[in-house]
């Protein structure tokens, strides 16, 4: 096998065993109380996203300048089976998320595709919001990288103008915050942490966590728009029946999660948001672990080459 190639399974193997691991540690931070530590979506986010982006940066901040500082150029050798098996596991993973990614995005447009005739709505801040005929009793942002606010024409006919409105305000948060790009991340991330029951509690709690946001941000501290939000989440999920078909993987609804709380919160005072801890604290540890890797580079080449050789 030619430098170049063995370079590739190597930096390929790599981030199938430290994605792995790092997924590992992260279901396992989880089941001890890490959800306890968490006081935003992006705290969550961050977690989700930790074994696939940590990764990458292990393997190239690492692996790749102690491969290459230490592996001579002309030496050749063959990959042992625990280096084809990890690669094998990232083809798999990644594999996976572009299924997942691609099923979440058609069934987006299938939905888009299948409301039958659509209006249009404006609100006062001129965002234009597609008024469709379907059974479904639903407002959503729908789509990941060009998003559209739908609405259920029987949902606007049944709310007032100012629950209407603050409805439409909630999912323009949800758009201002590109949260569906966010969760289309959540769907594509290539490790072994999406068939795991605490990635999907992830998820969960993230969505949770957005929606909360959101509501704090389409009202503020006006308790009239606090009221008149609470009011339309609770007209929507009357009209819920729970027999249609579950909406999009890649929609943000605007009810669908605890909506009982979510009132109690929007009758409640205003709260203020939650500072984010936990993406701070790992783009500091993003920042500094190019630095404290140089050292070590000559132990991860010995172990580099003990993965290479194992089982050959």
């Amino acid at each position: 096998m030619s430098y170049t190639a063995m370079l590739c399974w190597v930096l390929v193997a790599f981030y199938g065993l430290t994605s792995l691991l790092l997924s590992m540690l992260v279901a396992v931070a989880w089941r001890i109380g890490l959800a306890r530590m968490c006081s935003s979506s992006q705290d969550f986010l961050a977690l989700r996203l930790l074994p696939a982006c940590g990764a990458a940066l292990l393997t190239l901040t690492v692996v790749l300048p102690s491969f290459v500082i230490y592996e001579p150029g002309r030496q050749i050798e063959d990959a042992g089976p625990l280096l084809l098996a990890l690669a094998l596991l990232v083809l798999i993973t990644v594999s996976a998320g572009i299924i997942r990614g691609g099923r979440a995005v058609w069934s987006a447009r299938t939905l888009l595709q299948r409301c039958g005739s659509t209006d249009h709505w404006c609100a006062a801040d001129g965002r234009t919001v597609d008024l469709i005929d379907i059974p479904e009793p639903i407002v959503a942002v729908v789509g990941g990288w060009r998003p559209q606010i739908v609405a259920a024409k029987h949902v606007f006919g049944t709310c007032s103008a100012d629950e209407f409105h603050q409805v439409i305000a909630h999912e323009a948060a949800h758009v201002s915050s590109r949260d569906n790009l966010k969760l289309l991340l959540f769907l594509i991330s290539p490790d072994v942490l999406a068939w795991l029951p605490s990635g999907a509690a992830l998820e969960a709690c993230w969505r949770a966590a957005a929606e909360f946001e959101a509501d704090e941000r389409a009202t503020g501290s006006d308790p009239r728009k606090r009221v008149a939000l609470a009011a339309a989440l609770i007209k929507v999920a009357r009209l819920s029946t729970g027999t249609h078909p579950p909406l999009p993987a890649l929609s943000m609804p605007v009810a669908l999660d605890d909506m009982e709380g979510r009132v109690r919160r929007l009758l409640s005072p205003s709260a203020r948001a939650a500072r984010t801890t936990t993406v701070k604290d790992l783009l500091t540890w993003v920042s500094v672990v190019p630095v404290i890797a140089v050292p070590l580079y000559g132990p991860v080449h010995q172990v580099i080459e003990a993965l290479v050789a194992l089982g050959r």
